[in-house]
């Protein structure tokens, strides 16, 4: 085989390499702004129209995938947002049937209880309701706080780990900053429990794992929530306080109410963290919904 032979046959075989490759996503899209992706966007998520344009139509679909992938949802397609919609684009997240076609207020759960499916509304979704997490998801979220929050799942941990000021940032409902560091507990239940709602998987109160420090950026904190699994739904709720013991009252008397209605609730459990940052004392239970 001569030169030549050989270069026409490595371009075509770069050609059909070419034609096969899978074109992910790459580009941030919002609101209001133009991208060659658009169109493929609109296309992928099952849009009705396809203009490539990122009009409020796009944004409201956007938004339906985010709470169908569980993550925050803000109809902007960040890092967070682009993992998901690559992963449908390969295939790896089954269960999406277009916009107005996978229900973005219920979804189905704990295929493995034994009565079948059940419907969790977003609403039992702890933490859903509260106005940190609100205020959590209307500030940006990972897609702004990224650089100082990471967060890592599997169906056998959860963590949850922040590097920065104590206090001084806006996040969750800390007016101007406030008690930065002890929002990550907040930010634990905003995002834990929406994974936790997918079923299958229970908190394992005694195995959570705490560590702070000091760094140069201010303070360090990691919160480690081991997995099991089970039958159901289960949920994440915290009540705590930064140097200052709020009591286990509330979270006692929750648990009681829920285990006096047939369903289980474990806890609470005190888990108490001493940091350069101060002292924070934490009382978590977890219960099906």
């Amino acid at each position: 085989m001569n030169l030549q032979e050989q270069i026409s046959r490595i371009t075509k075989l770069i050609n059909i390499i070419s034609e096969t490759e899978v074109d992910y996503f790459s580009e941030f899209m919002k609101l209001g702004t133009n991208s060659d992706q658009i169109e493929e966007l609109q296309d992928l998520l099952g849009l009705d129209e396809i203009t490539g344009t990122f009009d409020e139509k796009t944004e409201k679909c956007v938004k339906e995938f985010q709470e169908f992938s569980q993550i925050n949802v803000d109809g902007v397609v960040g890092p967070e947002t682009r993992t998901k919609l690559n992963e449908l684009l390969g295939n790896e997240l089954p269960g999406w049937k277009g916009c107005g076609g996978t229900a973005n207020i219920t979804q189905e759960v704990g295929n493995n209880i034994e009565n079948g499916p059940s419907v969790i509304s977003s609403k039992d979704i702890v933490g859903s309701e509260w106005r940190s997490c609100k205020s959590w998801t209307r500030n940006g979220g990972l897609n702004k706080w990224g650089d100082r929050i990471k967060i890592s799942k599997s169906p056998s941990e959860f963590k949850i780990s922040y590097e920065g000021p104590t206090s001084g940032v806006s996040m969750a409902h800390a007016t101007g900053g406030g008690d930065t560091i002890h929002q990550v507990y907040n930010i634990l239940v905003c995002e834990i429990n929406p994974f936790l709602s997918q079923g299958g998987m229970k908190p394992d109160l005694d195995g959570i794992n705490i560590q702070g420090g000091k760094s140069s950026k201010g303070g360090t904190i990691t919160i480690r929530v081991p997995l099991m699994k089970t039958d159901g739904v289960y949920q994440l709720d915290r009540r705590g306080g930064w140097n200052h013991d709020p009591k286990s009252n509330k979270m006692s008397n929750k648990c009681r109410k829920i285990n006096k209605s047939g369903k289980e609730c474990i806890g609470p459990v005190t888990k108490i963290i001493t940091a350069p940052f101060g002292k924070i004392t934490e009382y978590f239970i977890t219960h099906q919904v």
